[in-house]
This record gives C-alpha cells, sequence and structure tokens, in this order.
C-alpha cells in the first residue's frame, strides 16, 4: 500500500503527478511522486453541473502543487473515451447525460498543464497493475464491488479499452438471458442489478414491503443500506441477506467466467466496498465458485486490491507515465 508523508520541496513537487479520482459523492485528489502520494486534499462533489465540477477539480489540483509543472491523469465513472478525453455518459456525475463532455479539454485550458482521462475503475485496475496486487501479472481482471460493479481490463500489460471504451465494463454484462433486475443503465439481466450494493438494497426493501422480516431494514432505518448493515446482517444469520448476497455471488461468479472464458486473465483482483466488507470468507466463496466452473482444470486466483482508498487517484497518475 502507498504511504503518505508531507513534504515541502520543490524539486520533489515538481517532479512529480497529480491523480484526481471523481466520484459519485467525493473528489480525491494526491500528488504522487514515483510510487509514494506525497500529499491528498478531499472534497464533496459539487451536485451542479459540469463547471462546477471543473472548477472544484482545478482549485484542488493547483492546491496539491501550486507550481503547475506536474501533469494530471484523471479518473471519472461513466463511459470515458479515453482517447478523446471525453464522457459520453455518467449516471452519478451531474451534468453528465448523454451529450460528450470534454472533460480533459476544460481541465488542460483551466489549467495549461497535460491532462490524460479514463475511466475510474480502468484507473484503480491500473493502479493495482503497476504498483499493487497484480504486479508482474500481464492479464489482469478488476472487479470492483461497490454501489455498482465496475471492472478494468489489462491484457498484455496495457489497459484495455475496445473501441467503445466498453472492455471490462463487467458490471453490464448479462447473467440472465432475458429479462431479469433492472440495471442502473436502464437495461435488465446485468451483472450490477443483482451484485451492486444500490441494487441489493432495492431488492431488500421491496422484499421487506412485501411482508420479509429483516435485521436489514432494523439496522438501516430508512437511511442508506451501507456495506457494514449488510455485514452485521449476514452475522446475525439473517435469511433476507444471506439468499441475496448468496444471488450476488453466484451472479458475479457468472459474469466472471464470461470474462475468463473469452479474454483468459490470469489473476482477478477484487476490491470495492461492499466487497471488503465481506471479507475473506466471500473472496474463497468468489473464487471456489469460479474454479469450481471452469473446464480443462484452469485455475484463476482472486486476489484482494491492495491500494485502497488511494487507487482512483495513483492510477489515474499512472496513466501518465
Amino acid at each position: 500500500m502507498t504511504k503518505k508523508r508531507t513534504t515541502s520541496k520543490a524539486a520533489e513537487v515538481a517532479a512529480g503527478r497529480v491523480g484526481v479520482d471523481i466520484g459519485g459523492t467525493k473528489i480525491l485528489v494526491a500528488l504522487v511522486d514515483g510510487d509514494e502520494v506525497v500529499t491528498t486534499r478531499k472534497r464533496s462533489t459539487p451536485r451542479t453541473g459540469v463547471d462546477d465540477l471543473v472548477a472544484a477539480v482545478v482549485e484542488m489540483i493547483d492546491d496539491v502543487e501550486p507550481a503547475a509543472d506536474a501533469p494530471v491523469g484523471i479518473g471519472i465513472p461513466g463511459l470515458v473515451l479515453a482517447d478523446e478525453g471525453v464522457v459520453r455518459s455518467s449516471p452519478n456525475i451531474d451534468g453528465i447525460d448523454d451529450d460528450p463532455v470534454p472533460i480533459r479539454q476544460l481541465v488542460a485550458d483551466a489549467t495549461g498543464r497535460r491532462v490524460a482521462l479514463d475511466n475510474d475503475v480502468n484507473v484503480a485496475t491500473l493502479a493495482e497493475h503497476r504498483l499493487g496486487a497484480a504486479v508482474g501479472v500481464h492479464n489482469v481482471l478488476g472487479v470492483f464491488v461497490g454501489t455498482g460493479v465496475g471492472g478494468g481490463l489489462v491484457l498484455g500489460g496495457r489497459l484495455r479499452h475496445g473501441p467503445h471504451g466498453l472492455a471490462g465494463e463487467i458490471g453490464h454484462s448479462m447473467v440472465t438471458h432475458r429479462g431479469g433486475e433492472v440495471c442502473s443503465c436502464g437495461r435488465f439481466g446485468h451483472l450490477e442489478a443483482y451484485a451492486g450494493r444500490a441494487a441489493l438494497e432495492r431488492r431488500a426493501r421491496a422484499a421487506h414491503d412485501a411482508g420479509r422480516a429483516t435485521v436489514l431494514i432494523d439496522i438501516a432505518g430508512k437511511g442508506r443500506m451501507k456495506s457494514s448493515v449488510w455485514a452485521k446482517a449476514l452475522a446475525a444469520d439473517d435469511e433476507l441477506a444471506r439468499e441475496l448476497i448468496t444471488e450476488a455471488r453466484d451472479a458475479l461468479v457468472a459474469g466472471l467466467i464470461s470474462v475468463v472464458v473469452t479474454v483468459d486473465v490470469d489473476v482477478i483482483v477484487l476490491g470495492g466496498g461492499l466487497a471488503s466488507r465481506l471479507g475473506e470468507p466471500f473472496r474463497v466463496d468468489l473464487e471456489q465458485g469460479i474454479n469450481d466452473a471452469l473446464f480443462a482444470d484452469t485455475s484463476i486466483e482472486v486476489r484482494w486490491a491492495m491500494l485502497g482508498d488511494d487507487s482512483g487517484a495513483v492510477g489515474a497518475a499512472c496513466l501518465l507515465d
């Protein structure tokens, strides 16, 4: 895991890169020197449109590296066309809907810096490949299970995007043949609709409204059903929580196997808030489910992501290598 340290040495600052991790709820900006995070800044993501989002990012970049010498890498959720530097859609970021938004150019114009842009889970996977759980591994699938399900794909040592920017978008792989639960993207039967925390909460509340007893509601009340709520409900052997998490595991197994037999990765790196809260039994169960279903005596190792909250910002900085 990267170690944080503070410094005022101008030479170190000038040699660094700035990584920006834009999320639906927070922005994390880090000055990265080599494999170390020098300093970070964090704030809530503005909910008032693209102009305010860019202004916040620019202010934070200048705060961590005021000399304006360091280039900037940005990770942002949504469908990103990295070569063009645009975000085509991002349901969790206000003001980015169906029209492409040139985030890279907007930040470059405002800062005068060189800027690179990519999907947030792509850069987190890149960070794990370069500095974390998958160092030295040439073919890696990163899967991050949190509010939704995101994925990134490294093939032959290089981050893979594909012609439409869809490579690694495992959360939108289909795990039912037709119909099924509705995904955050509006389509049906996608993995995220079965394994993402937001979808699990929606299904749990619907089941409770239909008469199912569950401590999930007792713990969460009317508040958000955080990952910790699911862990506590499982510890209490809540039937509905166990049923939904088992279904989430099965859906993840199906989606991950489809990737493995399509592109044949060496390692799967697992991260995200929900997966982390469910802990080692969940990782082991997932790995066992995958390997039980693979043919030709093949086995795939599922490893924990190592870089934690810094992975997005560190991975964004890696775009500049």
